[in-house]
């Protein structure tokens, strides 16, 4: 299911077990999404994310009024703040990471993240400050796609582009994206920043980021069946030791 986490498993010390499943899927989507120590399989890791699923459900019922969650948000929250693990980015073999809970929840209890929506050809422009220091900005996007065909590839029918620009637009960021074309024995090759036209979930982060203003654009690249509600949140990281 594009709009569900597929989950891998890590041994204790956070190396993918030789069964962990590895992507990419057959359209070329990204999975799995997150890893978690399950020195038994999947069957031991699956539970562990769901779990942290259902204590940050809680933690945004406490803080909103004991309003639901989306789960496109939560889904969005775990990836984006998720212990990069392999290489730079998103991968193959270990998704976007690790859970992280700390910053997680941190994301909640400061309401780092916003909800729209966008039609076929449309853009919105959303605006987020930057506070001086950081090391590293991350963005993410997730929205609940619609139904496809049966075996339809790709599998994606609501795409939306993620674009983040710096203070005085002088640079733009596409998503990281993998290179899904690639030979199965070259997991290994590093994200770029493309255009992504196959996931329901895009990420970009930039490292040392200037302070100020910065520009998240959505827009509806093809939306035949909208207009499509989506999700974006956003994590400032500092050096720290926590």
């Amino acid at each position: 299911n594009k709009n569900m986490f597929a989950i891998g498993a890590l041994s204790p010390a956070d190396v993918l077990t030789s069964f962990s499943s590895r992507g990419p899927m057959l359209d070329g989507r990204i999975i799995p999404q997150l890893v978690i120590e399950g020195i038994e399989g999947t069957s031991d890791a699956a539970p562990k994310v769901t779990g942290e699923v259902a204590m940050l459900a809680q933690v945004y019922k406490d803080k909103n009024g004991g309003a639901e969650p989306p789960s496109s948000l939560l889904r969005a929250i775990m990836l984006n703040t998720a212990d990069d693990l392999g290489n730079a980015g998103p991968d193959f073999k270990h998704g976007y990471g690790r859970p992280n809970m700390r910053r997680a929840y941190n994301v909640i209890d400061n309401a780092r993240f916003l909800t729209s929506s966008v039609s076929n050809g449309n853009t919105n422009s959303h605006t987020i400050t930057v506070p001086a220091n950081t090391k590293q900005v991350r963005v993410m996007i997730v929205w609940p796609d619609v139904a496809a065909s049966v075996n339809a590839n790709p599998a994606i029918v609501n795409d939306l582009n993620l674009l983040v620009k710096d203070p005085g637009a002088t640079t733009s960021y596409n998503p990281w994206v993998l290179d899904y074309t690639a030979n199965p024995t070259n997991l290994n090759n590093l994200a770029t920043r493309q255009v992504d036209n196959r996931n329901t979930s895009e990420q970009v982060t930039v490292d040392d980021p200037a302070a100020g203003n910065w520009a998240i654009e959505v827009s509806g690249a093809n939306v035949p069946s909208g207009p499509q509600t989506y999700y974006v949140t956003y994590e400032f990281l500092g050096d720290e030791l926590t």
